[in-house]
């Protein structure tokens, strides 16, 4: 029986034996992963699987239950457990509705037949590849790295008229260089790349960037304690502002109350030059689909817009739980979970200064690339360490840093930022440009 239609009969099912309303999500997919150590291949696993989640809705009481392999057996048996497990749960008072059809658009660049005919003696030559160009730049570097590839078909149905069906295909790789220093000191360096495509495979890029990391975080020194200005690179601009606003601006958390932007909508939360968007219809983006787990189509989302909190991320709970809308970002932690609300694909607007200027007039400050710096769950506080940095001194960058650790709010630090960078970096339609912090302090 085709997947869609079994899952159909699922859900039909499920309004006979009492469902209010159901919902059935199924995957099929192959995955392929690789690990890296001390510069051999250590493993490659593969596999294929088939699973499917049951939600069900007896008025406000929720059954939630999956099970493997997908069939219609299996389909019936997780339809009556989930039927069982809602009549024994308390009502939910904030639940109104499962999402109806929508029109979702179309988005391009999701599937790569290439990419799905990937064998493991093709991903090892390539991880290989890059692990060889590591080695070019420096003999004694030692590495370690991941590689892997994902590809699905995702299949979306329920009561109220969705019917979808989804191919994707995701690559991935990431490696870690390690110098030893002279002294005994160890220097680091990583980088990676996400892709759709097999034509944007980028293993040998990879490679050399980690290793020229490695060999120049040799030489880290502390610094003095007290306030300086942070520069930071377009990776951990887009990692420090994924932790802040997808934590901030998610409506989930804002319903519980546990958000520091609850209550914010419209409020200036950061600096003027920052605008700040979520973009899960962007053409071959790593997050990018054109409907979100339950099915409801994905939009575009201003969140932050010249320093003003315009937008939360909702899924169809959020949305009706507080009467806004819902704009699609339904996300499932696993097939055993509700959805909750998530980012897709964060995009930072570009600003007007070349990298020259970010760093011209600052007199005490740090580089601050490869990290994240953010709060830890609602948490307004920020105790980050600089995993990656060097020093900057009127304008120069100096020598690298150690043991540096940055403390701050969430609204003091993107409210200090006084300069966001022309240029960005786009990875796999997550987009960053450089920003300048100015006074924040930083315990050496």
């Amino acid at each position: 029986m085709d997947v869609l239609d079994l899952c159909a009969k699922g859900v039909r099912l499920a309004e006979r034996l009492g469902a209010s309303q159901a919902e059935i999500v199924a995957s099929v997919g192959r995955s392929l992963s690789l690990t890296l150590e001390r510069c051999s291949i250590k493993s490659v696993d593969e596999g294929s699987s088939s699973s499917f989640g049951v939600r069900v809705y007896i008025g406000k009481s929720i059954g939630i239950s999956t099970a493997t392999p997908l069939d219609e057996a299996g389909v019936e048996k997780a339809v009556k457990r989930a039927i069982s497990l809602a009549r024994g749960t308390p009502p939910d008072d904030a639940f109104v509705s499962l999402p109806g059809e929508g029109k979702p658009v179309e988005v391009q660049g999701l599937y790569d037949e290439a990419i799905a005919v990937l064998t493991s003696e093709e991903l090892v030559s390539k991880v290989l590849d890059g692990m060889q160009a590591l080695k070019s730049v420096d003999e004694t570097l030692d590495a370690s790295g991941r590689a892997g590839l994902g590809v699905s078909e995702g299949f979306i149905v329920n009561s109220l008229g969705v019917e979808r069906m989804q191919k994707s295909s995701r690559l991935f790789f990431g490696i870690e260089a390690l110098k030893k220093g002279d002294n005994g000191e160890i220097g680091t360096g990583y980088d990676y790349f996400l892709t759709r495509s097999l034509g944007d495979l980028r293993f040998e890029e990879a490679g050399e960037n980690a290793a020229r990391k490695a060999v120049k975080s040799i030489g880290g020194k502390r610094v003095e304690s007290g306030e300086y200005v942070l520069i930071l690179d377009e990776r951990t601009t887009l990692g420090t502002l994924e932790r802040i606003v997808g934590y901030g601006a998610n409506a989930f958390y804002v319903l519980q109350k546990s958000s520091y932007y609850s209550g914010k909508l419209g409020s200036r939360v950061a600096s003027e030059k920052l605008s700040i968007l979520d973009d899960p219809l962007y053409p071959s983006g790593w997050a990018s689909s054109p409907f979100d787990d339950e099915g409801y189509p994905c939009s575009r989302v201003r969140i932050v817009e010249k320093g003003l909190l315009v937008n939360y991320i909702t899924d169809s709970y959020t949305a009706n739980a507080l009467n806004i809308e819902n704009n699609g970002h339904a996300a499932r932690p696993s097939l055993a979970e509700k959805p909750v609300p998530s980012l897709t694909n964060l995009q930072i607007a570009s600003g007007d200064y070349g990298d020259d200027e970010l760093f011209k007039d600052v007199k005490r400050g740090i580089y601050v690339y490869d990290s994240s710096l953010g709060p830890v769950g609602g948490s307004t506080n920020i105790s980050s360490l600089i995993d990656h940095g060097f020093l900057v001194e009127n304008g120069e960058v100096k020598h690298p840093v150690k043991n540096a650790m940055v403390g701050s709010t969430v609204f003091e630090m993107l409210q200090s930022v006084d300069a966001v960078g022309r240029r960005t970096r786009n990875e796999a339609g997550r987009v960053a440009p450089k920003i300048r912090i100015g006074k924040v302090k930083v315990s050496g």
